[in-house]
């Protein structure tokens, strides 16, 4: 059966971020993933999933000095502080009882896409090695090249050789959103991958808002999903579309209403 997180960094930021846990809960949330959670300490946000009854499955691994790039994985220049942060990032997955960080890659110009891909390759594989110890697996995501331009790894195929280069315990993370805006069906992008991902995130497409504000046909794709055997969690990562999160939950509480019936 499907299991939905909720993405505290997009959803439910009319609140605090101390606040959203419970707030995720109540709205029908078994779980809740954070991108950046490093602007508090890890104790705190330990103690707010606890008290909400939310395990957080996910959280990024810290992005680098460049806060508008999409990571830092693939840059060789930052070889040293990407090291050093690892650790940090495994610090707060053990605190947070945290199973997946995503190591997001970066840009890579076309003339270094040799050079990031080959470093890229050696930090997730250093990566799988630090974050098991914290009990955690490093996840690679690849991204659209509309939304992030330059990013490293724009491809499902991409992102797959990679993983089958560097250590195995590294796996996928899977965007229905970013599988949308290359153009695919998102459905059969999940089946060409299934083998390799570990976790999984959502958004409409066009505007990468709520379920039923774009194009996406999410029952199917939702139905693909658990007719697989992927047990893992399906985080909602939108922006709501209006000023309230609670608004923009149609979607699961037609689901629910959905299960209700069925069983």
């Amino acid at each position: 059966m499907i299991r939905f997180s909720a993405n505290l960094s997009l959803m439910f930021r009319e609140l605090p971020l101390l606040e959203r846990f419970a707030a995720a809960r109540e709205a029908g949330f078994g779980a809740v993933e954070i991108q950046v959670p490093y602007e508090f300490p890890a104790e705190r946000l330990a103690r707010a999933a606890e008290a909400a009854g939310t395990p957080v499955v996910l959280i990024n691994a810290p992005m680098g000095p460049d806060r508008a790039a999409p990571g830092m994985a693939c840059r060789p220049e930052h070889r040293e502080i990407f090291r050093s942060e690892l650790n940090r990032a495994a610090e707060y997955a053990r605190a947070l009882r945290t199973p997946c960080i995503n190591v997001l890659a970066g840009r890579a110009a076309p003339e270094e896409r040799t050079e990031c891909l080959e470093q890229l390759t050696e930090h997730l594989s250093l990566a799988a090695e630090v974050f098991d110890a914290a009990g955690a697996r490093a996840l690679l995501e690849p991204v659209n090249p509309f939304d992030a331009p330059g990013y490293c790894v724009p491809s499902f195929e991409l992102a797959a050789d990679i993983l089958s280069r560097c250590d195995r315990r590294v796996r996928m993370q899977f965007d229905i959103y970013h599988a949308a805006r290359l153009g695919l069906e998102p459905d059969a992008a999940f089946a060409n991958v299934r083998e390799r991902v570990a976790h999984i995130q959502f958004a409409d497409s066009p505007g990468r808002h709520e379920p039923g504000t774009g194009t996406l046909a999410f029952e199917r794709i939702f139905s693909a999903i658990d007719r697989s055997d992927y047990g893992g969690w399906i985080g909602a990562e939108y922006h709501p579309s209006g000023s309230r999160t609670v608004d923009s939950l149609g979607w699961l509480r037609a689901r629910a209403s959905h299960r209700a019936r069925d069983s």
